[in-house]
């Protein structure tokens, strides 16, 4: 199942109407609408929005692809989530367990790419294994390099950008888990 479906099959078995969603997200009718249907890939920001608004975790609206219990994860098994505006893709670095206090997640972003200005509770981990990557915290700006690390609230306002004609590639660590 598609993510759009599985926020519509969420939605309908709550009785929820698009109208309710998006008073309580904070978005638009029609954009909601539109993930539903698959035609457009929504920011981490308003898939947390929407979760919020469902009253689910975010990692629900993933959950059949990690119910499993395996220990190992192999390189060639791993799902990946693209996310065409902010050009971020990220992959699970192993399965998930229910009772996971953290999520490590290998992060790609693209030359260009940027994503919306996000804030949640918990915290947040990255470490640079290639390329170079901006994080704008609170509006002040740290430029990453290979090698380095970064640790945060990730309640502080944050976004990421990549104006290097590189892909940057990390390894991303959030607690409480956020997919």
């Amino acid at each position: 199942m598609e993510l759009g479906e599985k926020l519509k099959a969420i939605r309908t078995e709550k009785k929820m109407t698009l109208g309710e969603v998006a008073r309580k997200s904070f978005l638009t009718k029609s954009f909601i609408s539109q993930i539903e249907l698959n035609k457009t890939s929504p920011s981490i920001a308003s898939l947390t929005k929407l979760a919020s608004a469902l009253e689910v975790r975010l990692t629900d609206l993933f959950e059949e692809e990690f119910n499993r219990e395996d220990v190992l994860t192999k390189k060639g098994e791993r799902d990946s989530y693209y996310n065409k505006k902010t050009q971020l893709a990220i992959e699970p670095l192993f399965t998930r367990h229910p009772d996971q206090k953290m999520e490590p997640l290998y992060l790609r972003l693209a030359p260009g790419g940027k994503t919306d200005v996000i804030t949640r509770a918990g915290q947040e981990f990255v470490y640079i294994i290639k390329g170079k990557v901006k994080l704008i915290l609170n509006r002040k700006e740290y430029l990453a390099e290979e090698g380095d690390s970064l640790c945060f609230k990730s309640s502080i306002p944050h976004s990421w950008e990549n104006s290097c004609p590189e892909t940057v590639e990390g390894i991303w660590v959030t607690i409480p888990p956020v997919f």
